[in-house]
């Protein structure tokens, strides 16, 4: 690992993207996952992977994803060592390994707390994934799925529409995200 990256990973370079271990770590962080599935198993699962990746990226704006087998409770593929901010590449053994599985849940982190990004819908839909989670650095959690695909000039046409009207950038996103959701072209919810 290069000298750059290990600063960039070092505990507590990045105080926004620090997260709260005594929520983490709580029982009422733990019911959220609860509402996952029916499969308690796969449930526990998708949290002990989701703490794992929260504290790796603790403090830093790199991003962690998992894709489960839902019918084995499998791990097949993880990427675990992204270099580049905010964005989960996919490695050619990753693309092999999920192109093998009909039935996976992908689980990932978004350091910057924010809801999942049009890219994550996209990759939802294009993949096939059947459940998709995004796990945020201030213990939000997310499930969604795509119905269709949202060109992504038209995604920030629409937040910037929601900028003007002085909204943050999370809250922007979040109404623009409604927004398609009462189309029907997505499904998302905090859980």
């Amino acid at each position: 690992m290069d000298s750059e990256l290990q600063e960039k990973q070092r505990y507590g370079r990045n105080k926004e993207t620090i997260i709260n271990h005594s929520f983490i770590n709580s029982g009422e962080y733990r019911k959220k996952y609860d509402e996952i599935s029916d499969d308690k198993e796969l449930n526990r699962k998708i949290y002990q992977i989701a703490k794992k990746m929260l504290m790796h990226r603790s403090g830093t704006l790199l991003e962690d994803m998992y894709w489960i087998d839902i019918d084995s409770l499998e791990i097949v593929a993880s990427e675990t060592t992204q270099k580049e901010e905010c964005k989960v590449k996919y490695s050619k053994a990753t693309k092999k390994m999920i192109s093998k599985h009909k039935h996976l849940l992908t689980i990932h982190t978004h350091p910057q707390s924010m809801s999942p990004s049009i890219g994550d819908f996209s990759s939802a839909l294009k993949n096939k994934y059947q459940i998709s989670l995004v796990c945020c650095h201030d213990g939000k959690l997310y499930i969604y799925n795509s119905k269709k695909y949202i060109i992504e000039m038209f995604y920030k046409h629409t937040v910037a529409k929601y900028k003007k009207k002085s909204l943050s950038d999370i809250d922007a996103q979040l109404c623009a995200l409604n927004e398609f959701q009462k189309n029907g072209d997505i499904s998302f919810k905090e859980v």
